[in-house]
């Protein structure tokens, strides 16, 4: 069996060789489990965090680490205004989700990271894509989520929140 692949793919690939290695859930929405909603004040964003069955399966930090095949991912939406520009808010005191703008996506796996050299928090690698699952930014700009996430800590498989408590501020 012969194997085509077009050239348009392979500019792809060789411009973005990680690009398959966290690609854009298309179903994320119907098909991973919603564990968290906060609002973003500091970005004025609505936050609502999706994790696949392996990422959901961990209800409390006794569980750690995220096993290998967790995928997480952060929808980030403008809230909706009313006609004089107040937030709306929901029942729960959270913002109404107006348009989504950005998707951020994080993926474990073992040997995951090592790219991001100094920056690397643990087997996760990163990604964020525009709502249409087109790239926001150059897979190599992921390196910045990775470095972010290190604050996070490895007592946390550095994931900031998911079901768990807030980090400790000491």
């Amino acid at each position: 069996m012969k194997l085509f692949v077009s050239l348009a793919a392979l500019l792809l690939f060789a411009a973005d060789p990680g690009a398959d290695r966290v690609p854009f859930p298309t179903d994320y929405a119907e098909k991973f489990q919603s564990i968290r909603v906060a609002n973003k004040t500091a970005q004025t964003l609505l936050g609502t965090i999706y994790a696949n069955e392996k990422a959901a399966s961990l209800e409390d930090l006794t569980g750690l680490p995220y096993p290998n095949g967790s995928v997480i991912v952060m929808e980030w939406a403008q809230p909706l205004k009313d006609d004089k520009g107040a937030l709306l808010l929901d029942a729960n005191g959270l913002w109404r989700k107006g348009t989504v703008v950005r998707v951020d996506v994080m993926r474990r796996e073992t040997g995951y990271g090592e790219s991001y050299g100094d920056k690397r928090s643990g087997e996760w690698e990163f990604a964020s894509y525009r709502p249409d699952g087109t790239l926001l930014q150059p897979l190599d700009a992921a390196a910045s989520c990775a470095e972010c996430h290190r604050g996070a800590t490895a007592e946390r498989d550095f994931v900031f929140r998911g079901r768990f408590p807030p980090l400790d501020k000491k």
